[in-house]
């Protein structure tokens, strides 16, 4: 071995010992970056799939964790949101890979409701946008031909307040 490195230049022996210095650094940045467990599609989601805890497995990955991840690291900020795009199974799922479950349609008649009191007025509307739990969008009364503003619920009625 030490006529092998007897033969090359000063400048290669330089390099080699360089090298061989820099190669433990190295290792202990490896080390300090171990990653972890993320969650990722055990099958591939297709856009607009609502996420059930099924679709979801671990796998590790190496990170540094002390930067912050554009992935999400925890599946529940995943299950019960609808994907926006492809999910490919085994990767990574960035955080706006999601979006709240639609639960009005727009043209897809629903209810609306009038509360006040005790007192609970409903009528059947058509909304003009799509939206999720907690949008604020205006439907047209089938009754009566006007507009309302309203909030859609958990239930996905608009649920009116008085003005």
């Amino acid at each position: 071995m030490r006529r092998a490195i007897g033969s090359i230049s000063h400048t290669a022996q330089s390099a080699l010992v360089a090298l061989a210095l820099a190669l433990p650094a190295s290792g202990a940045a490896l080390a300090d970056q171990s990653g972890g467990l993320l969650p990722v599609p055990s099958e591939t989601i297709a856009q607009g799939d609502r996420i059930t805890p099924e679709m979801l497995t671990e796998k590790h990955f190496f990170f540094d964790p002390d930067r912050p991840l554009s992935v999400i690291t925890n599946p529940g900020d995943a299950i019960g949101k609808a994907a926006r795009r492809t999910l490919v199974a085994g990767q990574p799922i960035p955080r706006n890979a999601f979006r709240q479950v639609r639960l009005v349609h727009r043209g897809k008649p629903t209810q609306a409701r009038f509360r006040m009191g005790n007192l609970t007025i409903s009528a059947t509307v058509l909304p003009m946008d799509d939206g999720s739990a907690g949008d604020l969008i205006q439907a047209r009364n089938l009754d009566s031909g006007r507009t309302i503003t309203g909030v859609v619920g958990m239930d996905g009625a608009i649920e009116v307040s008085a003005p």
